[in-house]
């Protein structure tokens, strides 16, 4: 936890924080003596001001919607301290997501009915923030691409990102780049999404690909649960449903090339698991393929 941050929110906002709790990397919970509990996203110096702002429009559009997002903490829920971007959100009280086939029939649902809303006014999104500042899925592969430019043997791994897949040229909707139970807070009424960071307008395929390999990655029958309250929502065309293998596959990549680029994995790491990945992806596709068509 940044130290300065307990001092910037009492000093911004007036409040009398109590307690601070590292979540994850710049996630804080912030208790507080005078209210509510709040979440508060410290992001790198590296990421405007103006994507920070933008994450927070997403929201408030989502409240107007009613879609079970985090809300906005304030009115005006981002701020600023030396150079460091904040926004703050309510803490949602309940339970991390469970990975089974309740939840992952319930995302389906719920992204379905993202992915039904046109978002024409929404600035571009969907790039993974880890590796992307702002921005959408060409931003992240090209992001993924310089992540790489020092490291020594990594030809494969460029290869396979050249010829990655990034839908421009399909139907888009609002997305949210990481829409897995990671990102999902279990409540009474069913889940409440979080992480909404880089959301915006951008190809539904890109967001959909990545639900499916969460799910068909833990157990093949999962991405039968997902397809079933998407296709409630949303009937992919055939072009979407053609190069379902594609969109499934590319943020599996687009990580390990994080992993890589960041020092965390060596390509002798990473080059076995590679050709096993796109066989994975070729059998989810194939699976959700399926799944559409007996709906």
């Amino acid at each position: 936890m940044e130290k300065w941050l307990p001092g910037h929110l009492e000093a911004y906002y007036g409040i009398s924080v109590t307690r601070t709790t590292d979540l994850d990397a710049g996630v804080v919970r912030v208790d507080r003596a005078d209210g509510p509990s709040w979440v508060a996203r410290v992001f790198p110096l590296s990421r405007p001001l103006a994507e920070v702002r933008g994450d927070a429009g997403v929201l408030q559009a989502l409240e107007r919607g009613g879609f079970p997002a985090e809300r906005c903490a304030v009115p005006a829920p981002v701020s600023t301290y030396d150079g460091r971007t904040v926004l703050v959100t309510g803490f949602v009280e309940g339970a991390p997501a469970r990975g089974d086939g309740r939840t992952y029939a319930r995302l389906g649902g719920l992204l379905g009915r993202l992915h039904s809303r046109p978002a024409v006014r929404a600035r571009p999104g969907g790039a993974w923030h880890h590796v992307a500042p702002g921005g959408g899925p060409a931003e992240e592969l090209a992001a993924a691409r310089e992540l790489l430019t020092d490291v020594k043997g990594a030809d494969e791994l460029r290869d396979r990102l050249a010829e990655a897949d990034d839908c421009t040229d399909l139907p888009h909707a609002l997305v949210h780049p990481d829409f897995v139970p990671k990102n999902a807070i279990a409540v009474d009424d069913g889940l409440v999404i979080v992480d909404w960071t880089n959301a915006g307008r951008g190809p539904r395929l890109w967001s959909l690909g990545f639900l499916l390999w969460a799910a068909g990655a833990r157990d093949r029958r999962l991405v039968d649960a997902v397809v079933s309250r998407y296709a409630r929502h949303v009937r992919l065309e055939p072009a979407e449903l053609a190069r379902l293998d594609g969109a499934v596959r590319v943020r599996p990549l687009v990580m390990d090339c994080w992993s890589v680029g960041m020092g965390r994995r060596s390509m002798r790491d990473v080059r076995p698991d590679l050709a096993g990945a796109d066989r994975l992806a070729e059998e989810i596709a194939d699976r959700a393929r399926q799944a559409f068509a007996a709906v």
